[in-house]
């Protein structure tokens, strides 16, 4: 590794670690204007790699899922129980069809009784399914 990339990762750490920002000048010996601009910089970066980190996939216990849902526990309680959003939940629902773990039919019925919301859903699962591809 390079010096600068090292120090660049110090300074990162020593903001992470909570540093006072009269500290941290004094110790890279930063202009203010120099400091503000490699503070801000830090911090975006630290921030944007917090929410990747926080982004990181469950694991879900797929048989379970499908056992509660036909079991007749409805979406919400499923995604509280999963700690799933409507999307991750969508999500799940077209792996397991992909997966034969469940029908298209299946699902479907979950999501409306109506002749047309029914063939929606089928165009938008095979839509779906086909962007997994």
């Amino acid at each position: 590794m390079t010096k600068q990339k090292n120090r660049v990762e110090e300074f990162m750490a020593d903001i992470k670690a909570g540093m006072t920002d009269a500290n941290l000048q004094r110790k890279y010996s930063l202009s203010s204007e120099k400091f503000a601009s490699y503070r801000s910089m830090a911090v975006g970066i630290i921030a944007r790699d917090q929410v990747r980190d926080s982004k990181v996939k469950r694991k879900v216990n797929a048989h379970q899922l499908l056992a509660d849902m036909r079991s007749g526990m409805d979406d919400d309680s499923i995604m509280a129980k999963y700690d799933l959003t409507p999307r991750g939940l969508q999500s799940f629902f077209r792996k397991a069809i992909k997966a034969g773990l469940a029908t298209a039919l299946e699902i479907s019925r979950r999501l409306s009784n109506t002749e047309i919301k029914t063939k929606e859903t089928f165009m938008q699962m095979g839509k779906s399914i086909r962007e997994l591809d």
